[in-house]
């Protein structure tokens, strides 16, 4: 499994097959197969499916062949979700298969709140005119996985990998130890056993991510998608946010329009300001024309605001949770001077609250006090971001964020619907850390205009495993361009996440083990440990095993200090 393979591939040395196993010291920290399977009611010869164990940052498609394993051994801190994925592969269709979950036990300790969601797919047409061939080699059109698909029972296609994902979040407060049940899996006449071990380290990750982060959900395309967006849908979105460790914010809305009326209220931000770590509070311009309005025109419309914002100051939520003013969105130097106009005038009202922006021009310290901008949010392609650059801003008392979009491309890390999902957990934790991101923005949760230039139908539950939907940007030019700015499904219920936004919290989460290590022993330390993952932007490991290896060594430094 240590051959050498294209790195922007899926990376198949993530899973581990057959008797494989990936070994850290006396723990075993992958999936692999430690017994038989057990099979009731039916002789073992006439099984029809094989039953696979892969870890959560792996890719599975649907005509990959695993094989046989039937345990797992995870481990995380309190206050984190673990996660793996069970892919059975029959020579038959089955539309209903059953999953029992036991909770997970330590002597009189336990974990309960194991939850399964089902394996979707999206279509990929084609990959042609991708700018960068070498993050598409060998990839064919077809069926990828992506959406995490709420469902009353399993469906097994035939001939196809099916994927059961499975969460395992370990509550605030649970005792350190090693904690072991069983998830049995009913396919037809067959019951399969999986059993589950995880290792609770002895601390506890903040609620609160450290590592300031602004994704921008569009209410806007809620209220267009859903038939009714009423204050249930608003909250089950809203909450779902929360618990992926981001705030809920809209980076565009116009609060001006039409569109105000589905601003966040304070009450609404009442309900996660202790969670919050980074919202708009208003945004200077909320569309790409509105960088080339006057500045009395956008002034003007700062000015109608002011209660709104004034509010949010008054109940301490801007302090609290970090909130800035956000607008000229990738300006170029035909802005600078309306810019500076309308920064001045903001900063004569609210001079403490900072004003973020993303530029790929601002590229002197001079130029960034001109525009009085407090945060400058760096594209992390092409020399773009620098950390010479950025620790200059840095001096000065200004904060420098990270971002991506479209781009980059090979070799830097993406999340686009060909990148490696472990890009998604080095980015936003071995690597924001080396880079000494501030924080870090995202265009687009749910850019659902982006598909074929119409809302999607909201999903039911158990819909197909193949949906009716796309996430490709329909135009000639970014045909090859699958899931920029779609990380989240809309279910009627309300969000349906993706394997992408899964690995992404999980990047977040994992950032506080390198904060918990700066705390207790310095951030030459955090740095150094960091740098085994991700020694730049365009070097870093796409070997899962690795990854949890080096996670783990740093869970036995803060908890045994060796």
């Amino acid at each position: 499994m240590n051959k050498d393979i294209n790195r922007r591939r899926f990376i198949k040395n993530t899973a581990v097959f057959g008797t494989s196993a990936f070994l850290l010291g006396s723990n075993t920290y992958a999936c692999k197969e430690d017994k038989a399977i057990e099979i009731t009611d039916i002789d073992s010869a006439k099984r029809r499916h094989v039953l696979s164990i892969v870890n959560s940052s792996t890719k599975v498609l649907p005509d990959d062949i695993l094989g046989n394993s039937n345990s797992v051994t995870l481990a995380g801190a309190s206050n984190e979700v673990e996660s793996f994925q069970i892919v059975i592969r029959s020579t038959e269709a089955i539309d209903e298969v059953k999953v029992e979950m036991e909770h997970l036990k330590n002597g009189v300790h336990q974990i309960s709140g194991l939850r399964w969601r089902q394996v979707g797919y999206v279509y990929v047409s084609t990959f042609d005119g991708h700018p960068n061939v070498q993050d598409v080699a060998g990839l064919l059109p077809g069926w990828y996985p992506d959406p995490l698909l709420e469902r009353d029972s399993v469906k097994v296609l035939q001939n196809t990998s099916n994927v059961i994902w499975v969460d395992c979040p370990i509550p605030k407060g649970t005792a350190p130890g090693v904690y072991v049940g069983e998830i049995r899996v009913h396919i037809g006449k067959v019951v399969e056993r999986v059993t589950v071990s995880m290792e609770v380290f002895g601390f506890e990750l903040p609620d609160r991510s450290t590592l300031p982060t602004l994704f921008s959900l569009s209410l806007e395309f809620l209220d267009s998608v859903y038939p009714n967006f009423d204050r249930l849908l608003r909250s089950k979105w809203f909450n779902f946010i929360a618990e992926n460790r981001l705030a809920p914010t809209d980076m565009y809305i116009n609060l001006s329009s039409e569109e105000a009326k589905l601003k966040i209220s304070s009450e609404e931000y009442a309900l996660y300001i202790n969670n919050l770590n980074g919202f708009v509070l208003y945004p200077i311009t909320s569309t790409w024309e509105d960088r080339n309005a006057s500045a009395e025109e956008l002034i003007a419309r700062f000015e109608s605001n002011r209660p709104y914002i004034d509010t949010m100051i008054r109940m301490g939520y801007v302090e609290k949770g970090n909130g800035v003013f956000y607008g000229f969105d990738e300006n170029d130097t035909s802005h600078f001077e309306t810019m500076k106009e309308v920064h001045k005038h903001i900063k004569s009202v609210y001079p403490t609250i900072p004003i973020a922006t993303t530029s790929m021009h601002i590229n002197s310290v001079e130029l960034l006090e001109d525009l009085e901008i407090d945060i400058l949010v760096l594209h992390i392609t092409d020399g773009i971001y620098t950390n010479r650059f950025a620790d200059q801003v840095r001096a000065t008392g200004r904060k420098v964020w990270g971002y991506i979009s479209l781009q980059p491309y090979h070799p830097m890390p993406n999340w686009r619907i060909e990148n490696p999902f472990l890009d998604s957990r080095v980015l936003l934790s071995a690597m924001a850390y080396h880079q000494r991101f501030d924080g870090f923005l995202y265009w687009g949760l749910n850019q659902y205009n982006k598909i074929g230039w119409k809302y999607p139908n909201t999903l039911a539950k158990n819909t197909n495993l193949k949906l009716n939907l796309s996430i490709t940007t329909p135009t000639d030019e970014y045909k090859w361009l699958h899931g920029d700015g779609i990380l989240l499904y809309p279910g009627e219920d309300g969000p349906i996440s993706s394997i992408r936004m899964e690995n992404i919290r999980k990047g977040l989460e994992e950032y506080e083990y390198y904060c918990l290590l700066e705390k207790k022993f310095g951030k030459a330390e955090a740095h150094s440990w960091a740098t085994r993952i991700a020694p730049s932007m365009e070097q870093f490991s796409d070997n899962t095993q690795q990854y949890l290896h080096v996670k783990k060594q740093i869970a036995d430094r803060l908890m045994n200090g060796s």
